[in-house]
């Protein structure tokens, strides 16, 4: 009697296990299908805009102007329940102004996992898009991305880094997703956030930047300038003059 019993403890751990899967696997299907529906996803987006404020004002010195800026566009755009448009956010200045530092600190107070969140998307020209050659690619991979990642959840963050390595062309297959339609390519993508950082190059006493030789690096600044600007991108997108 002993040994059936014995005999029967791993056919009823394996049942267990076996219902534990189907459950977790049926609660999968139902989260998913919620997110579906785009407009009731949430995922891992938990805004703690009081704890970013405080932090921005402990550690970004300096930056006033742009600090006020990002704040007040993130709070508009988290208070409203049906955005008709995604956040775009575009940071620029020279090197050591904080645009890395902020862009981590929104993933953060933003989302539960920060940066390791699975909605949070970090892209890198030299990581990712290192061959300019290799365009038509790059960009049918990218749309591909941000369309399959929208359409598992809406709430997702983009950060585009070093913006003036990307290779031409590329950013313009995100354009249909920053304006204010209401659904692209069978996505709804209206509670999306793209962040793009660019760097600045010294500028010429006539306003413009001087021209570079091939293949040497951008020349620094003569000293480290308070110059981080933050603007909220127009339809047209990143880089688009107005």
């Amino acid at each position: 009697m002993a040994a059936a019993t014995r005999g029967c403890r791993p056919w009823g751990s394996l049942l267990g296990l076996l219902g534990l899967v189907s459950t977790a696997a049926a609660a999968w299907d139902l989260a998913s299908l919620r997110c579906n529906l785009g407009a009731f996803c949430e995922c891992d987006f938990r805004p703690d805009l009081p704890g970013l404020e405080c932090d921005l004002a402990q550690h970004l010195a300096g930056q006033h102007l742009a600090k006020a800026l990002v704040v007040k566009a993130l709070k508009a755009f988290v208070r409203d329940p049906a955005p008709t448009k995604p956040l775009v956010l575009s940071l620029h200045g020279w090197t050591g102004t904080g645009k890395s530092y902020v862009s981590s600190l929104l993933a953060h107070y933003l989302f539960q996992g920060g940066l390791r969140s699975p909605r949070v998307h970090h892209f890198s020209p030299v990581l990712h898009f290192p061959h300019p050659s290799h365009i038509e690619r790059y960009k049918k991979d990218l749309k591909s991305w941000v369309q399959g990642n929208l359409t598992a959840c809406g709430r997702s963050l983009f950060l585009f880094d070093e913006m003036d390595k990307m290779p031409p062309g590329l950013m313009e297959v995100l354009r249909p997703f920053l304006g204010s339609s209401w659904v692209v390519y069978g996505t709804n993508y209206r509670k999306a956030i793209f962040i793009f950082i660019r760097w600045l190059l010294k500028l010429g006493h006539h306003g413009r930047a001087p021209p570079r030789r091939s293949g040497a690096l951008p020349p620094a600044p003569a000293a480290p300038r308070p110059a981080l600007r933050a603007q909220r991108a127009g339809p047209a997108g990143p880089g688009a003059k107005g």
